[in-house]
């Protein structure tokens, strides 16, 4: 069994807002719906897991998601909706993400739980393009350097194994053993995250932008 557990428990401190950034209107509905949606279209994956506040279970009851309850912080929630999925179902593969990327597909997951085949885990990754510096010396080599992202996929069992919530590493697959083997994905270029206002505002228009440049090209066939 495939599963993807979403992550919505977070309150957003940066957004500064009374309603948590993940369920802020992004053209019509809640901005992780989009995830959800994503999920639930995906061809790979068999349940869907949201982990979040208990007052937010009824709102994804709607979609026939199961959910469990989040924690203070990120990791307790990632450890929670392990636990949970342990309990519940026999899982071979899960991919987890962040309720506040809104832009993955039902396409993007199917390749993730493909490469699962193949590799013990897949990591979203982004190159560098900008100019990097080191508080500890003059020169930094960009080149040797990836920023990594949600969502990642993992074989269950070993995620599960070596996942620790009161670990200082900050990315589920840096908690992993020596000798597990990463993807590295790099072509999900648009995996913009919702972390302030203006990030919003922007999500807006590039969302619009995207569904303008999808339409011209229906037309064109």
């Amino acid at each position: 069994m495939n599963v993807a557990m979403i992550l919505s428990g977070g309150v957003g401190r940066r957004f500064g807002a009374e309603i948590p950034k993940q369920y802020q209107d992004l053209l019509g509905k809640p901005v992780v719906t989009y995830v959800t949606e994503a999920a639930l279209r995906a061809k790979s994956i068999d349940k869907v897991l949201v982990v979040c506040a208990k007052e937010y279970f009824d709102f994804f009851a709607a979609y026939g998601v199961e959910t469990c309850e989040g924690g203070a912080e990120r990791n307790i929630s990632f450890r929670n909706g392990l636990e949970y999925v342990k309990e519940h179902w026999d899982c071979d593969k899960i991919m987890v993400f962040d309720a506040m990327r809104p832009f993955v597909t039902p396409e993007l997951i199917d390749v993730y739980m493909d490469k699962l085949d193949e590799f013990d885990v897949v990591a979203t990754c982004q190159r560098i393009v900008d100019s990097l510096g080191c508080l500890d010396f003059k020169e930094c080599d960009r080149s040797r350097y990836y920023i990594l992202q949600s969502p990642e996929a993992f074989r269950f069992d070993l995620v599960y194994a070596h996942f620790d919530p009161d670990s200082p590493l900050v990315e589920a697959y840096q908690q992993m053993p020596d000798g597990t083997s990463l993807y590295k994905y790099f072509d999900f270029p648009d995996n913009y995250k919702l972390t302030y206002w203006h990030d919003l505002d922007f999500m807006r228009m590039y969302m619009e932008h995207k569904r303008k440049k999808a339409l011209e090209k229906e037309e064109k066939r």
